[in-house]
This record gives C-alpha cells, sequence and structure tokens, in this order.
C-alpha cells in the first residue's frame, strides 16, 4: 500500500488539506504503528522568520528531510526497510523527547526511544553476518556501563540535540570497526559528535528555539548507559535485532 493511502486509512474519511497530509506522512514514517500517532501530526507548524542559533551542528549536506527520516534516510528522504543502526537508548532522557513533543508531536519520533546511535546506518539486514554481529557484541563487551552528563544543547538545520560526551570513545571505536559506513551517509560530516536527537524537522526556527529553552530547563540530565541494542527497520517500525549489555563477554 502507498503511503497517502496508508495515511488516509490511518485518518479516516476526514478531510485534509494536502500540506496536513504530507505531515502526516511524515509522522506515518516516522512510526507507522498507529493511526493515532500519524494524527499527531496535524498541528499545523508556524512560519516565522529565521533567527541564528549560538551552538550548532555541521549542516546537513545532502536534501534528505529530517521530518521524515526518523533513524533511517536513504537519498530521497524515505525510511528503507532492512535499514539497520546500532544505538544505546537512555530511558532517563525520555523527558527531553516528551517536553518537544508537547511543543510540537511532528518533531518528535514517537516509537522510537531516546538513545544516541553508535553508528547509523549500519550494514543493510541483507548483507548482515555473523561477523557483524560477533563485532557488535564484541565492541559492547570491550567497554563498560557508564554514567552520563547531558548538559549541551546543540542545533542545525531543523535538529536540536544534546550532546553526550561521555559516549564519544564507544562511538569512535564503531566507526573505527566499520571504517566504510558513513555515520548518517555524510550528511554532517566525516565524524559527528556523539548525540542525543531530541526533535527533527524543526525548519520553524520559533519552534526549534522554543523547543531548545523546554529541555535546556531540564539540564543537566544525569543518566546510564546499559546496553548496546541492534536495530532493524520493519514494515511495522524499528524492532530490536539484539541486545548486549556494556562491559560483558558475550559466552564463553
Amino acid at each position: 500500500m502507498d503511503l497517502v493511502a496508508r495515511v488516509r486509512r490511518a485518518l479516516g474519511e476526514q478531510a485534509i488539506h494536502p500540506a496536513e497530509l504530507e505531515r502526516c506522512a511524515c509522522a506515518l514514517l516516522q512510526s507507522p504503528v498507529g493511526a493515532q500517532r500519524a494524527a499527531r501530526c496535524r498541528t499545523p507548524a508556524d512560519t516565522s522568520a529565521a533567527t541564528a542559533s549560538t551552538h550548532s551542528l555541521p549542516s546537513p549536506t545532502s536534501q534528505c528531510n529530517a521530518r521524515s527520516s526518523g533513524l533511517a534516510c536513504d537519498d530521497d528522504g524515505v525510511p528503507e526497510p532492512g535499514t539497520t543502526a546500532v544505538v544505546i537508548v537512555l530511558p532517563d532522557a525520555a523527558p527531553l523527547l516528551d517536553a518537544a513533543w508537547r511543543i510540537d508531536p511532528a518533531l518528535v519520533r514517537r516509537g522510537v526511544p531516546a538513545h544516541v546511535s553508535l553508528l547509523y546506518p549500519f550494514v543493510p539486514e541483507s548483507a548482515l553476518t555473523d561477523q557483524d554481529e560477533k563485532g557488535v557484541r564484541a565492541l559492547a563487551a570491550s567497554f563498560p556501563a557508564a554514567d552520563l552528563l547531558l548538559e549541551e544543547v546543540v542545533t542545525a538545520s531543523g535538529f536540536v540535540a544534546v550532546t553526550v560526551p561521555g559516549l564519544q570513545t564507544i562511538v569512535d571505536a564503531f566507526r573505527t570497526q566499520w571504517p566504510g559506513l558513513r555515520p548518517y551517509k555524510g550528511r554532517f560530516g566525516a565524524q559527528p559528535a556523539a548525540h542525543l536527537t531530541v526533535a527533527m524537522g524543526a525548519d520553524n526556527p520559533t519552534a526549534a528555539a522554543h523547543v531548545r529553552a523546554a529541555i535546556s530547563s531540564l539540564l543537566p540530565l544525569h543518566t546510564r548507559a546499559t546496553a548496546v541494542q541492534l536495530v532493524v527497520l520493519t514494515e511495522e517500525g524499528w524492532q530490536p535485532r539484539f541486545t548486549v549489555p556494556l562491559g560483558v563477554p558475550d559466552g564463553p
């Protein structure tokens, strides 16, 4: 079923403006697990004038639309089933995403928990080997669980994120282990900083400023990294392939 049909099925037969339909399609791409999540995207976007940010990540170099991408984004801005990622989920950081969602639900990838990507995109599921999986497990075992302090907000072309310097070493290790995989397909340069994305598609600078203010009020935030997940994008959304604890050898 094509995307428009999926959105119309989710929303029923009610009339919907084409712009709203596009926004709902974006939400469905972010979390295609329920009609109610697609409907949440119908909040109209503000169109106020741009303002500059004092902290920024490198600007994206592709035309991939952040709001539609979720964790995955191919060259056309559409998530591809079979895309994989290696992540560390940070449940204690969920209030940051909740704060952004209260400002504009379309900015938050519902169904995707607060996380730091160690390597995205990872090896496609169709090409994933036992050696790749063993490599993920071995690297996870070589790093201990870690207490983290989140305190710096950064922005870049529609993104609002919080840096996670305490995970930079493990992020670098994964990039070194798979040097042929470009983090974020090169959209943020060769070595983007470890970060937790809070909002995507915040193209309206007023909305981005509101998100920044809301999450800044929740910082500093203490959390703990305890496990690494390999996740796969399916027709039902992102699903964990396996979870391995940090600092614990996998098997004899």
